[in-house]
């Protein structure tokens, strides 16, 4: 039996739905932040980042051999034991994601996000505007260690407590480039040498572990803020 703790945040308006976590084979836990349970910050944070703190540094404060990230768009099948299913899927490896459906590098994925930007695209507009993210791609490039051959969802990953200064490093390079985490996610899982598994599927599209309801999620957001949408994970 393992201890896994799942994790989760939506800022910025009601709860969309609280999932059911429970598994018969594992100890699950399960913490939802949220503006009812967690301090606003709001003089000094950014709804958005602070989703961040959850996402990537739960094992700060929650004792446990596993984690695993879920956004607030996630509904898990209610017929399956997610936490089972999860680490049958990992195996060997200390960290499980799901292939990026769009693209397979960061070059990709900053050139279509600079893209959208520049044809003012309101999905990326009100996450991404402002970001130096051509900056960060030719700080990555300038690295000649690195090789760009992987792209991951992060809406969905699981990993070990082994792996905290891997999440750790990716906080940082959130905060020292930009909240585009799915472009710094692969820069420093290259720089570890960390072996990792891939969950089937895909995390926004067809897979056995839970349906992604982002619509639905995207309705619970405050109206009235500039790039309210920003504010969940």
């Amino acid at each position: 039996m393992a201890r896994v703790h799942f994790v989760a945040a939506h800022f910025g308006g009601q709860v969309p739905w609280v999932p059911c976590i429970s598994s018969d084979k594992h100890h699950v836990t399960f913490n939802y932040y949220n503006d009812s349970n967690t301090p606003s910050r709001h003089l000094s944070m950014h709804p958005r980042f602070k989703s961040k703190i959850p996402k990537m540094l739960e094992w700060k404060f929650v004792d446990s051999e596993w984690y695993v990230w879920m956004d607030s768009s996630i509904r898990p099948h209610k017929d399956i034991d997610i936490a089972d299913k999860v680490l049958e899927k990992t195996g060997d490896k200390p960290i499980c994601l799901f292939k990026h459906s769009f693209v397979n590098t960061i070059r990709e994925e900053a050139l279509r996000t600079l893209s959208m930007l520049k044809d003012k695209h309101g999905y990326h507009s009100i996450r991404y505007s402002g970001e130096p993210i051509l900056d960060q791609l030719i700080h990555y490039y300038g690295d000649p260690d690195f090789i760009d051959n992987k792209l991951f969802s992060t809406s969905f990953f699981a990993y070990h407590r082994s792996q905290s200064d891997l999440m750790q490093k990716w906080f940082n390079e959130v905060v020292d480039w930009s909240l585009q985490c799915q472009i710094s996610f692969p820069y420093v899982l290259h720089k570890s040498g960390i072996e990792y598994e891939l969950f089937d599927g895909y995390s926004n599209g067809s897979n056995e572990l839970f349906t992604w309801d982002w619509p639905n999620r995207e309705k619970n957001l405050t109206e009235g803020w500039e790039g309210a949408s920003n504010y969940a994970e």
